[in-house]
């Protein structure tokens, strides 16, 4: 069965390109859009989507509140960031709404495609100049105290590879790579994956 997309952005052209992206991929269908932030919503009162690619700017409810929406009401469905909007307070606001990914619009098809992927598997990616904005917040590497397991398992999240595939890699369940990744979050004193791999490119340990 297709996994259903739901794609809102107020720019015709963007949900058009979207939708000629995953009709190529075999296993992906655009099956709802939205112009807004209303009309997500109300989409969203209907009918769940197995993956969101939200914008930020829009009439009506932003992509903020949207987000805010889908995290009280249906926190399982995994969100993809897809925006122009690279302000650091913007992105740490969207991440901590609970985003599996930030993109910019000249994120390639191949790099959207890997992106969803990996919010459907319960991972996070994001834009690897996002990823240079949040870099410029870090802790010193001397507080975290990372271990040569959790140095390796933040680089190959870095990477991104999947929890699964990284679990065959290290010959462990996934549970216990989970279990890990939560330790390097505590360590590090950040939420996901998206602001280990910022702070760990920023102190140099990746």
């Amino acid at each position: 069965m297709n996994k259903k997309i739901m794609v809102v952005d107020n720019h015709f052209l963007i949900r058009e390109g979207l939708k000629l992206i995953f009709e190529n991929i075999a296993g992906f269908e655009v099956a709802y859009e939205a112009s807004n932030g209303t009309e997500a919503i109300a989409q969203l009162k209907q009918a769940l989507p197995d993956v969101i690619l939200l914008d930020i700017i829009m009439d009506h409810i932003d992509g903020f509140g949207v987000m805010a929406y889908i995290n009280e009401f249906c926190p399982q469905v995994p969100v993809v960031v897809l925006t122009t909007v690279d302000t650091g307070n913007d992105i740490k606001k969207m991440l901590n709404l609970g985003a599996k990914g930030y993109l910019l619009k000249d994120a390639g098809p191949e790099q959207i495609i890997n992106t969803v992927n990996n919010a459907l598997e319960g991972n996070t990616l994001l834009h690897s100049k996002i990823t240079q904005i949040m870099s410029t917040e870090g802790l010193n590497p001397s507080d975290f105290n990372l271990n040569d397991m959790e140095l390796m398992l933040l680089t190959d999240i870095s990477k991104g590879l999947r929890i699964k595939d990284i679990a065959i890699k290290v010959h462990l369940s996934e549970r216990t790579v989970k279990n890990h990744l939560s330790t390097i979050y505590n360590k590090m004193s950040v939420s996901s994956g998206i602001e280990a791999v910022a702070l760990a490119a920023k102190n140099n340990l990746i």
